[in-house]
Formats: C-alpha cells, sequence, structure tokens
C-alpha cells in the first residue's frame, strides 16, 4: 500500500466562483498545479466525509495565505463543503530532491545526538516539527538509550544547532543544552 501524504488543507471558502482558501504544506506549492493522482479526503477534526480525487487547476496568494481553485468545485456552496478537507497524494508525486536534501518527513524517527563539552550523548528520537514562524522546531522524545526521560524542542538552526542529517545512519547531529 502507498503511503498517502497531507499536501494541503481546505481552511475555507474564498468568493463566489468555488475557490477554497487553503494551508499548503509543501515548499513549493505551485508544484500542486494541474497534477494527476490527488485526492480530497477528510481531515482529522471532520465527521464524515467520502474521499474522491482532485485536481488544482489553479492556486494563487491570496494574502498571507493561498487560494485554490479544484476540478468540479463551480460555487461557494460546494467550496464550503470542502472546509476540514485535506489534500492528499503519494510520495511518488513529489519532486525528487537533489542529494544530500530531504523531506521533513524523513526525519521523523531519526535518533538525535548531542555534541557537548561531555562527549556525544543520546538525547531522544525526533516525534514531529513544530513551524513556529521565526524557524521550525524538533520535538525530540526520549527513546531507549536516551540520556533521561525529557522531551526537548531543539530549534532547526542548521549550522547554529543542527549540524548534521544522515538519513541513511538514521542520526541529526546537534549542539544543544542537555541540562536543560
Amino acid at each position: 500500500m502507498t503511503e498517502s501524504l497531507v499536501l494541503a488543507e481546505v481552511l475555507g471558502a474564498h468568493g463566489i466562483k468555488g475557490w477554497v482558501k487553503v494551508k499548503p504544506l509543501v515548499e513549493d506549492p505551485l508544484f500542486l498545479m494541474g497534477i494527476d493522482g490527488l485526492a480530497l479526503a477528510p481531515g482529522p477534526k471532520m465527521r464524515q466525509a467520502a474521499s474522491r480525487g482532485a485536481k488544482v487547476i489553479n492556486l494563487r496568494p491570496q494574502g498571507r495565505g493561498w487560494v485554490m481553485q479544484l476540478s468540479g468545485v463551480e460555487d461557494r456552496t460546494q467550496a464550503e463543503g470542502l472546509i476540514g478537507m485535506v489534500l492528499l497524494g503519494t510520495a511518488a508525486l513529489l519532486p525528487e530532491l537533489e542529494d544530500g536534501d530531504f523531506y521533513w518527513r524523513d526525519l521523523v524517527g531519526l535518533r538525535v545526538w548531542c555534541e557537548g563539552s561531555d562527549g556525544v550523548c543520546l538525547l531522544g528520537e525526533i516525534d514531529h516539527l513544530l513551524e513556529t514562524g521565526a524557524n521550525d522546531v524538533l520535538v525530540v522524545r526520549p527513546c531507549e538509550g536516551s540520556m533521561d526521560d525529557k522531551e526537548r524542542l531543539i530549534p532547526w538552526l542548521v549550522d547554529d544547532v543542527v549540524r548534521a542529517v544522515d538519513v541513511e545512519a538514521g542520526t541529526v547531529h546537534v549542539i544543544w543544552y542537555t541540562d536543560v
């Protein structure tokens, strides 16, 4: 079975011609336009709704967010019926990455090692990432072999805090405070 990825969330209706306000969950939302193989499915806060195929026929920035036009959605009433839905695709639809690049989802489960004056110690595993506006944050939960049972929030600051990421080895090396 192919893993489905949430690529965008439908937040609301926009105008009277069936456009929806969306929160894209991809770095370049414009790549969603015109690709086949997308689906709309109920989001986590929806009670029940049917999943269906979807095609993005228009997409543009609007204020601080994005608005999207989907095939088959012609008016505001139809758009309002999509609120809370998510736009799904498979990993195969994502753009190819250059060597050394990775997707955020590739970081989940990696072990975080801290380099400090006392040597190297295991802080835990990446549970998920948070977007804070200023910078993204790794949520690191303790795991077997970690130095203690504390959850840590580590800012994603390449070179300053995050020193190395090796997805194949399953590790992230950081310089962080172990006594906090």
